[in-house]
């Protein structure tokens, strides 16, 4: 669950829970002259402290709804910025020998630029960094660190977002079997081809990023859209020779899918 809907329960449940309060509240003892209720004036600041609480609610409510339908527009700006860092972070590494040795190595921290994802029929141009943690995936699109490296000789592994932070998995359900996906490294750029449309799959369905004999690439995210209770995977397999012997060597303990 994302903040503003946390938020948004939170408030309507304090509300709620106030509105309640008010309503169960012990009644004060009727007015010797009013022996068939409450006096008028007692009746009458219980109804407005109840519409006032009501008046609250709908105003959190509001604003809750408000800022959950703004908030994929500010995660994509908040990712916008930050990919324009790490484009540069990138080019600068294609340019080092002591960047292209660490890449090699696996020595690349995580949320630093690591590789450029393309697809070019979905439109996707996006710099992967290293690492699936929440905060590494701001980026919208991060490596597995325990699989394969790019460019590698085993399963490389990408998880990303499909609704927020630049969504560059939003349409991965549309890729095509051969389709041309792409992956510029510090060390050279190689072309996989997608191998059949993406599968849903269960978050525990680890087989798919463990490490294979193979050199493939494969891509998660969340399914159905604005939902982690499953995943979105498409494998692809590498189109000539690995640039890297690396394989891999443990299997992630889940499938990462970003909302």
């Amino acid at each position: 669950m994302t903040g503003p809907s946390v938020l948004l329960v939170v408030g309507a449940g304090l509300v709620a829970a106030l509105v309640v309060g008010l309503a169960l509240r012990p009644r004060a003892q009727p007015a010797a002259s009013a022996p068939d209720g409450l006096p008028w004036s007692a009746r009458l600041g219980r109804s407005r402290a109840v519409r006032r609480s009501l008046g609250l609610l709908a105003v959190l409510l509001v604003v809750g709804a408000g800022i959950s339908a703004s908030w994929p527009f500010r995660t994509d700006q908040y990712q916008s910025r930050l990919q324009v860092r790490l484009d540069r972070q990138l080019e600068e590494q294609v340019a080092s020998p002591e960047a292209q040795e660490a890449f090699a190595a696996g020595e690349v921290a995580s949320g630093e630029s690591l590789t450029r994802l393309r697809i070019p029929s979905l439109d996707v141009d996006v710099v992967v960094v290293e690492g699936t943690t929440q905060d590494a995936l701001r980026a919208g699109a991060g490596h597995y660190p325990e699989t394969a490296l790019p460019c590698g000789a085993g399963n490389v592994a990408i998880a990303g977002h499909r609704t927020t932070f630049g969504k560059p998995f939003s349409r991965l359900d549309e890729l095509a079997p051969g389709a041309e996906v792409s992956l510029e490294t510090p060390v050279g750029t190689c072309t996989y081809r997608a191998e059949a449309p993406a599968e849903v799959v269960a978050p525990e369905d680890t087989h798919l990023v463990a490490p294979t004999d193979d050199a493939r690439l494969t891509l998660t995210t969340c399914h159905p859209r604005g939902s982690a209770r499953q995943r979105l995977v498409l494998s692809a397999t590498l189109d000539g020779e690995p640039l890297l012997d690396d394989r891999g060597g443990r299997v992630p303990p889940d499938i990462r899918g970003e909302t």
